[in-house]
């Protein structure tokens, strides 16, 4: 017969407890715990960070510089538009100092009528002085535009009076010229005023 046999009522044994101590922070001093408190930021955050800062630096020195260019920009214009007044200025001395001696002669030959009734000397002297005028546009580059035995043109004339003529020919033809017109090098400062012959259609 087989003997049953019981195991020892055995309890468990407590464990022994364990205890941690962390003798480390006594270690440190006050600078390494100071460092450990301070916000870490990430490494590309610091390097975006940097950029950032970079950037708007060389911002404002792009800006600076601007300012400081468009203020060049404005004594330049300024410098520019008083060399160009005192050229102006010294353009219209030249010109007057060439019309005073033909209104003097103007003012010569008026007084000269008023003292002796003399209408021929009268005609001489105005003779003279659109003679002198002329030869001052000449001298100027001031040309008389041509108007005899041409076609009217309508960049350089004027048309104040027609005439009709029967002659396909004569169609459009300067007639007369009733007030003369000038250029300056290639530009028209004053049409010639013509009559103009207009074929008659009926």
């Amino acid at each position: 017969m087989a003997k049953n046999k019981s195991k020892p009522n055995t309890a468990p044994q407590d464990e022994p407890e364990i205890s941690v101590v962390d003798r480390r922070s006594s270690m440190l001093d006050e600078k390494e715990i100071g460092d450990a408190g301070e916000e870490r930021l990430p490494t590309y955050v610091e390097r975006l960070k940097q950029e950032a800062e970079e950037k708007d630096k060389r911002l404002r020195e792009y800006i600076a510089a601007y300012k400081e260019k468009s203020s060049e920009d404005d004594e330049f214009r300024k410098r520019l538009e008083k060399d160009n007044d005192a050229r102006l200025d010294q353009f219209k001395a030249n010109l007057f100092t060439r019309l005073i001696p033909i209104l003097d002669n103007l003012n010569r030959a008026v007084q000269s009528t008023i003292s002796n009734k003399d209408f021929d000397s009268l005609h001489q002297g105005m003779e003279m002085v659109t003679k002198q005028f002329a030869r001052e546009l000449k001298n100027n580059e001031v040309q008389k535009i041509d108007t005899d035995n041409r076609k009217f043109n309508a960049k350089t004339d004027e048309v104040v009076m027609t005439e009709e003529t029967t002659d396909p020919e004569r169609d459009n033809t300067i007639v007369e010229e009733m007030e003369p017109g000038y250029i300056f090098k290639d530009k028209l400062i004053k049409a010639a005023k013509v009559k103009v012959a207009h074929l008659k259609t009926s």
